[in-house]
């Protein structure tokens, strides 16, 4: 089988050679271009399966190029990566806007995220095909995600997901920490298990990616209603995260369970978008700062572009951290999209409860936000009843 190509176009030729012999190293065909006329030439005569475009070209935008591959059928197949200096979210926005499917910052460590995005986009071993006569995944994925830090999304991922069991049960739960580059879900419910995380699974050889070798990694934290799959204990185990193998693990784990609960902190990026988009729900957590509120704006507009159906899409004000801000009415003005539950403001509830690795329900049963959480899951469980897999896979082919 001849080796999947890759055309980059990139005007510097000092940068494009070492991205061409990075890329000839790990195992695939390099095709180079110095400009963007001469790049799309290239990618129409040759039609490789993945162009890597440099947003900031001699002759013409690199955006410009991704608009004009998409338009033509010749190229229209084609895995698109724009490497760019600019890191604004508005730039991001228009590049995946143009039609690129992932948007990469030229930062130290840039080189390795694009191999790995190279790896989990035009995989040289088809991971999926080992499992082809796996019974089809069914779990359903509710993905927690907030536009900033410090809205407690991880606290209230696991505390929800602890009551959404309690609703569901016999049916069963699972938790996946995704937040990269350290996971705090572990230190919340008390589990030490720095061998058994997200990072091993990842590593596991295609063929062993299965419920067996999965379960011997997952753990049941005492006074928790789910199983775990903590994330990064630190952020050198995180270099190490195999992401062309996560499909193939958050699959298995559908298999093995009804519903996955995976938080992804506030990483919008190439690990968690196709997660997001693969979601049931999406439980977006804001708080009221203009900050938070801006950015959780901006998030919404790029979901609108990732075909991610705002009915999908579950807004949370989060007032446990804080009482300044914007009011609710105005919040749901400046976002043009309602806010399905409002989590009261707490004096310390929360830290308190987490130091001890209980959930929120046990250590405080009476308190207002107890009931809101409980309110939370029901409606989430609800929801989910009346939704199925096969049912949302045709809303995607259909969009």
């Amino acid at each position: 089988m001849s080796a999947k190509r890759v055309l980059i176009i990139e005007s510097d030729l000092a940068a494009l050679t070492f991205l061409g012999n990075m890329l000839i190293a790990a195992g695939y065909s390099v095709l180079g271009a110095q400009s963007g006329r001469e790049g799309l030439i290239e990618a129409w005569r040759e039609r490789p399966e993945m162009v890597i475009v440099v947003a900031e070209l001699a002759d013409i935008s690199g955006l410009d190029v991704v608009r004009r591959l998409r338009a033509d059928p010749r190229s229209n197949q084609a895995h698109i990566i724009v490497l760019s200096s600019r890191s604004f979210p508005q730039d991001i926005l228009a590049g995946v806007q143009a039609g690129a499917n992932e948007y990469i910052v030229k930062r130290p460590g840039a080189d390795a995220e694009l191999l790995e995005r190279v790896q989990a986009l035009l995989p040289l071993q088809n991971v999926e095909a080992l499992h082809e006569n796996d019974p089809r995944p069914t779990g359903k994925i509710v993905a927690f995600f907030s536009a900033k830090g410090g809205t407690g999304t991880s606290s209230l991922c696991v505390n929800i997901a602890h009551l959404f069991a309690e609703q569901v049960a016999p049916k069963t739960v699972a938790v996946v920490d995704m937040v990269l580059p350290i996971g705090s879900l572990h230190h919340i419910v008390g589990v030490e298990t720095p061998d058994r995380t997200v990072i091993a699974a990842s590593q596991l050889e295609p063929r062993h990616i299965n419920a067996e070798r999965m379960s011997l990694l997952m753990t049941r934290p005492d006074g928790w209603n789910f199983h775990i799959l903590p994330g990064a204990p630190e952020p050198e185990a995180a270099q190490q995260l195999r992401v062309d193998r996560l499909e193939a693990v958050i699959g298995e784990l559908r298999r093995m369970f009804d519903y996955i609960f995976i938080d992804f902190g506030r990483a919008l990026s190439r690990i968690s978008l196709p997660f997001i988009r693969q979601s049931s729900r999406i439980v977006l957590i804001t708080s009221p700062d203009v900050a938070t509120v801006s950015l959780t704006r901006i998030a919404l507009n790029f979901f609108d572009t990732q075909d991610v159906r705002r009915n999908r899409i579950y807004l949370v004000l989060n007032r446990a951290v804080g009482l300044e801000g914007l009011s609710r009415s105005e919040l749901e003005r400046v976002l043009g999209f309602p806010v399905r539950q409002l989590i009261p403001h707490m004096s310390g509830q929360f830290s308190m409860a987490n130091n001890q690795h209980r959930p929120v329900s046990l250590k405080f049963p009476n308190d207002s936000v107890t009931y809101t959480l409980q309110e939370i899951a029901t409606m989430l469980a609800e929801q989910l009843a009346q939704t199925s897999p096969l049912m949302e896979e045709s809303e995607l082919v259909t969009r």
